[in-house]
């Protein structure tokens, strides 16, 4: 077989001037806007944030740490929810209380860039302390903010998450007082830890 040698079709004056085929471009693009501006209702779009789009109810978002009636987070920093997370994006420091000789997180952070968001943190907790909520809006500005700790994380008792997102277990949920808590779960402290400020629900609500 022999070189089949391809020559370049030769480009007219339009073409090279460039001009013309703009032209062309804008006015499909053009046409395009004008429909759409018309026929806004039929377009596969929806107004956001005005209007949001309805996810599985075992859709798994944002993270919480669920409270007991007196405040306290009914995390016991038994590391299971780290040890079972894949990507590794849990770090937990644990403290004692000196009353009750129960352990409580001093430290609990979760790194969203890293999280993969299985669920199996949720899975592992033996005290329905982290749940996944159907909350998707995480949007950050920069890497510093992506690592949430229990300020944004815990929420106080009473707390509106439902409807709730991933869980270990199916059924009717029972909240008895806590935040998402679906048992009454271990006896209340005589006091709540003290605590430099309260957290801050706002980050939670949609």
């Amino acid at each position: 077989m022999g070189i089949i040698k391809v020559q370049p079709k030769p480009l007219s004056v339009s073409e090279r001037l460039y001009i013309p085929n703009v032209l062309k471009g804008m006015v499909v693009t053009f046409g395009h806007l004008v429909r759409n501006l018309f026929n806004i209702k039929k377009l596969p779009l929806i107004s956001y944030p005005e209007v949001k789009r309805i996810y599985s109810e075992r859709f798994r978002g944002r993270h919480i740490l669920t409270t007991r009636d007196d405040g306290t987070t009914r995390c016991v920093a038994c590391f299971m929810c780290s040890t079972a997370c894949p990507a590794e994006c849990i770090t937990i420091k644990a403290g004692e209380d000196e009353r009750t000789r129960e352990k409580f997180p001093v430290r609990y952070e979760i790194d969203l860039l890293r999280c993969i968001f299985c669920g199996y943190c949720v899975d592992a907790c033996p005290e329905d302390a982290i749940y996944m909520t159907r909350d998707y809006e995480m949007a950050i500005d920069t890497r510093a903010r992506s690592v949430v700790g229990l300020r944004d994380l815990v929420v106080p008792p009473n707390f509106p998450v439902g409807p709730m997102g991933w869980r270990p277990y199916y059924g009717q949920i029972e909240k008895h007082g806590t935040a998402g808590g679906t048992g009454v779960g271990q006896a209340l402290r005589q006091a709540p830890f003290p605590d430099e400020a309260p957290p801050n629900p706002d980050v939670f609500r949609g």
